[in-house]
């Protein structure tokens, strides 16, 4: 998990200083990797009803920070912040409702807790519910309002909402002859993570010298797809790579090195997956 969570300290600390103290101590004793500490103050944070605290032990347990995976768990510490009425909880549980991840799957409940999300605007969620919609999942079929929803998500940014929105875009682009619009949603999921959109650039750009730099960018997609656990594109991005002059490769290097994330060892590393063949 990364170093962000110290950020919420500094309110903490100022409000309330004697759980502040708690909670400082926690976060410090988590970022050194001192888990079975920190899970021992932040647990009673989290049955007071603190926000970040269940977040936390709900990472642990997902995880296995320090203690086993325990994904049932894990759920009832997110269940709690959902019924608190936090958003991004509540889209979280719709997923493991979804996909039957530490509780028995239920399409009803997971569209009605990605509703509740999507009523206070979290744009995962709103996709989550359109895509349901879209194929009758836990609520009835209906593809206007199913679009109407996955529209609004990529309006809000969210990056699966506008891969989709991209792939649709360029799949009109025969009639509309607007290639740029599907470009620049694919490129807008790339840049915030969309994995199959980095993937899909590399694959669109190699060949569409319409593009400026279109080689360069091409190979640095196909890098950052592999980087975030696309098994299927490794021929490409080599193939990729080896048409740069030394000067593009220089230029790939260059953007590759102010591209490269802060991530923290103990993050979770994505599953390695298809991405141009799912």
């Amino acid at each position: 998990m990364r170093r962000w969570l110290i950020a919420f300290a500094c309110f903490f600390f100022s409000s309330f200083p004697v759980a502040a103290d708690n909670w400082l101590k926690a976060l410090m004793l988590f970022d050194a990797g001192r888990y079975k500490e920190a899970i021992e103050l932040l647990t009673p944070l989290a049955q007071d009803g603190n926000l970040e605290a269940q977040e936390i032990l709900y990472s642990t347990y997902i995880h296995g920070y320090g203690v086993p995976v325990d994904r049932a768990k894990a759920f009832g510490w997110l269940q709690r912040g959902a019924e608190q009425g936090s958003a991004r909880a509540q889209e979280a549980v719709g997923r493991h409702y979804l996909y039957g991840n530490g509780v028995l799957a239920d399409e009803v409940q997971a569209a009605h807790w990605f509703r509740l999300a999507a009523q206070q605007g979290h744009p995962a969620a709103i996709y989550n519910l359109g895509v349901m919609t879209m194929h009758g999942q836990g609520v009835e079929a209906d593809q206007e309002e199913a679009w109407r929803l996955i529209t609004r998500a990529a309006e809000l940014d969210d990056p699966d909402a506008l891969y989709v929105m991209g792939g649709v875009s360029l799949e009109n682009a025969a009639k509309t002859g607007d290639v740029d619009t599907g470009l620049g949603y694919l490129s807008r999921a790339a840049e915030l993570g969309q994995r199959r959109a980095s993937a899909l650039l590399g694959l669109l750009l190699e060949d569409f010298p319409e593009v400026p730099h279109h080689l360069v960018k091409s190979a640095f997609h196909y890098q950052m797809a592999l980087a975030a656990g696309c098994d299927d594109i490794s021929d490409a991005a080599a193939r990729a790579v080896a048409r740069l002059s030394p000067d593009e490769r220089e230029a790939l290097d260059y953007n590759l090195a102010l591209w490269a994330p802060d991530t923290d060892p103990r993050d979770a590393k994505p599953a390695p997956g298809p991405c141009l063949n799912e």
